[in-house]
């Protein structure tokens, strides 16, 4: 935990942050004075920012250039210096109206999400749905397509469902349809989709009876979807976006950033962390565990009783102030829109 400074020195810290984010580049003390019309003296104000630099919060490329934010700066800032307000600033009502049109499903609203967020921040939008390792069976349904077609469909906690067309060995009549739906039913309502493996693998090795080949498909199913949620998905849009906001002459930086939007079991750690903590986080940097020179801004939403996540990647000289409350503002809207409280 850093200890708290001088409000002389977080004000101080405060221009230096906020130069750096709107231009990218350091400041030095002659046009910090001038541009914040501050009042001190050119040599006070070189004590101040000698003083964050001993604390590493400031530092700077050589001697005689101006200083910059350290991720231990930036960091220091967001936590205890940024006054974000509840709500962004550029209209709720159009954010609103952006939802409005959006296919009521849930993939394609999550998906939504990360393409508003990219658009109104010109940087890296990310959302990820919400976790069915986690969710239990609420029903299952068998359906008959054909002599030996089938298909099956797993509906979880908060609507989510996954169905899977199959193909058996042997014809199925109508009456075995219904007589092995209905064992299906009772065999893993109420489980997760680890318990569904277990409990089948367990009956099928344990019986030998006309359910186990549908058995055995469910099996296929539940093991094929608990890799897939280990694995986590994500929607991530405005790659070029966050790419065109680097403002670095180091080429490999570049490279970084193609790797981290490529790696989405990374990005997908930390935000399955904020829907573990239930509350929204700001990783910047190798301060937080991020790559050292970028920052995610995530927020949890929630769908029944399973949640995802969503928020803004890039470079960690993006802007706080506006993001953050956008943030958290958009899982509130896809929170609302994902259980029905915001109609066609």
């Amino acid at each position: 935990m850093t200890q708290p400074i001088s409000p002389r020195n977080e004000a101080f810290l405060s221009f230096v942050v906020d130069h750096f984010i709107e231009t990218g580049s350091p400041i030095g003390s002659s046009t910090l004075i001038s541009k914040y019309n501050i009042k001190w003296s050119p040599a006070t104000v070189r004590q101040e920012l000698n003083s964050l630099m001993e604390a590493g919060f400031l530092t700077q490329s050589h001697v005689s250039s101006g200083r910059f934010p350290t991720e231990k700066g930036i960091n220091y800032y967001v936590e205890n210096i940024l006054n974000v307000e509840n709500s962004p600033d550029f209209g709720l009502q159009f954010l609103e109206n952006k939802y409005e049109g959006i296919d009521g499903t849930l993939d394609h609203v999550i998906s939504a999400a990360s393409s508003i967020l990219s658009d109104f921040t010109k940087l890296a939008g990310l959302a990820m749905l919400p976790q069915r390792n986690t969710l239990r069976v609420k029903s299952t349904k068998l359906i008959k397509m054909g002599e030996r077609e089938c298909l099956i469909f797993l509906v979880f906690e908060g609507g989510l469902t996954e169905k899977t067309y199959i193909r058996l060995a042997k014809p199925i009549r109508d009456s075995q349809v219904e007589r092995i739906g209905g064992y299906l039913n009772r065999l893993i309502l109420g489980l997760t989709i680890e318990q569904v493996r277990k409990v089948v693998l367990e009956r099928i090795k344990r019986t030998t009876t006309e359910y186990n080949e549908i058995l055995e498909k469910v099996l296929r199913i539940s093991s094929e979807l608990f890799e897939k949620e280990r694995k986590a998905g994500i929607f991530i849009e405005g790659k070029v976006s966050v790419i065109e906001s680097l403002n670095f002459g180091d080429s490999s930086l570049y490279r970084t950033i193609i790797e981290i939007l490529e790696d989405q079991e990374l990005l997908s750690n930390f935000l399955k962390s904020v829907v573990k903590d239930g509350h929204s986080k700001v990783f910047i940097g190798s301060e937080k565990g991020m790559p050292r020179g970028f920052s995610l801004v995530a927020a949890p939403y929630y769908k029944g009783n399973s949640y995802g996540s969503l928020g803004v990647f890039g470079p960690t000289r993006m802007n706080y102030s506006k993001i953050i409350p956008l943030v958290n503002y958009t899982a509130k809207m896809v929170t609302k829109r994902v259980n029905g409280e915001i109609t066609e």
